[in-house]
């Protein structure tokens, strides 16, 4: 018996890996030559890879979902033939001269004379005193122009640096540190990681309208008073309810996406010192005067710092509002790793003609941002169409 290692294949056009996708073949399956045995996935397509030998799997080289590198060992069989001193899944040799003895090397450390330790160059060398310093200035290290006798930043290296960075006449500087700092970070970060692209369609609001302004006229005097983010809430819960990709959050460096049957939302509010992101939780289960109870509720305590961990955690997707404010349109930033965020716009006047007459009516641009990785254009499209039919007969969101 001998061991034939089937090595991932060079699929061409600059590939340097692959996905496995799906195995076919378990560990202890007899396959004979040209039986499937996995599908691979590159940026370009998906190819099924099959057996090379009569054989029995022994071994695969990693789990689906995972990459393996052309030349990587993809599966190790057992054939008839010569059994090799070795069957070493590193080895080199292409699967064509498969199965081959591999000679066994015993590797000797060898003993190298003392040198310096490697100075990487982007390594900043500098004294304690002098990054603290730095830091606490604001000042970059790197962005300094080194003079100490072993190439080290000094504080005179500081000084030039200091002076060469003077603000203008008429120029504040204001450092960015606190919640802008986590904001401004985060925002990067979900930039840098995120692919995103932006849907916009326009919704007519006539009829939302009139229903928000019955409902308010009509209204017991305990009740709050409504905007039309409630009526908006609870169109999404019911719409996201047949969109469950836009209710969920992907966990890039683990590779899956966790979706979630209770819309918990995330409200971008603004305060004094800068966007928080309190949540609704559960907001498909609550009545439009629950919503507007937790929307005031949330917000006051936003602008009076009095959230709750409970209160800043957990959500699953997240809406942007403007307000009066809106715009036109927005293009929101996901909060990273949340893979889409809603954006109502302002609403607007807007004359039309129906049947031969022109007509008033209120309209509402309606944007979505969404992580590209996970949600297709074309989903976004329909699920936005979908919430917009809601929103335009109201009515149906309470049947």
């Amino acid at each position: 018996m001998g061991t034939y290692i089937y090595k991932m294949p060079d699929i061409g056009e600059g590939v340097v890996e692959a996905e496995i996708t799906a195995w076919h073949v378990a560990v202890g399956d007899s396959v004979l030559e040209e039986d499937p045995i996995a599908d691979a996935m590159t940026d370009k397509a998906t190819i099924e890879l099959t057996s090379p030998v009569d054989g029995v799997i022994t071994k695969l080289g990693c789990e689906a979902g995972e990459s393996l590198a052309v030349g990587g060992a993809l599966a190790t069989f057992t054939v008839d033939g010569e059994e090799p001193e070795t069957a070493s899944a590193d080895s080199a040799a292409p699967p064509e001269t498969m199965p081959a003895k591999t000679a066994v090397t015993k590797t000797t450390p060898v003993k190298t004379p003392n040198t310096p330790p490697l100075i990487l160059p982007d390594k900043v060398l500098a004294s304690p005193a002098v990054r603290k310093r730095a830091r606490e200035a604001g000042l970059s290290l790197a962005n300094a122009a080194p003079t100490g006798a072993s190439g080290q930043v000094t504080h005179i290296d500081l000084d030039r640096l200091e002076q060469t960075l003077q603000p203008e006449e008429g120029e504040t500087r204001i450092k960015i540190i606190g919640l802008r700092r986590v904001i401004a970070d985060r925002m990067q970060a979900a930039k840098r990681h995120i692919p995103h692209f932006t849907y916009v369609d326009e919704i007519d609001m006539t009829a939302l309208e009139a229903l928000r302004a019955h409902a308010n006229q009509n209204a017991a005097e305990n009740k709050p008073k409504l905007t039309v983010l409630p009526f908006i809430i609870r169109a999404l819960a019911l719409t996201l309810k047949d969109w469950p990709q836009f209710n969920a959050r992907y966990m890039d460096e683990q590779g899956f996406v966790s979706q979630f049957k209770a819309l918990n939302l995330g409200l971008a509010a603004m305060t004094d010192k800068g966007l928080i992101v309190p949540v609704l939780k559960d907001a498909g289960r609550k009545s439009i005067w629950q919503l507007a109870r937790d929307i005031a509720r949330l917000s006051e305590a936003a602008r009076n710092n009095t959230l709750s961990k409970d209160d800043l955690t957990g959500a699953s997707t997240t809406l942007t509002s403007l307000g009066p404010l809106g715009g036109i349109v927005t293009t929101p930033v996901i909060n990273r790793p949340e893979v889409a965020i809603f954006g109502p716009n302002k609403i607007r006047d807007k004359l039309e003609m129906r049947e031969g007459e022109i007509v008033l009516r209120r309209v509402m641009n309606f944007s979505v941002s969404c992580d590209h990785r996970v949600i297709d254009g074309y989903d976004a499209a329909a699920m936005v169409q979908d919430l917009k039919a809601c929103l335009q007969d109201p009515q149906m969101m309470f049947l």
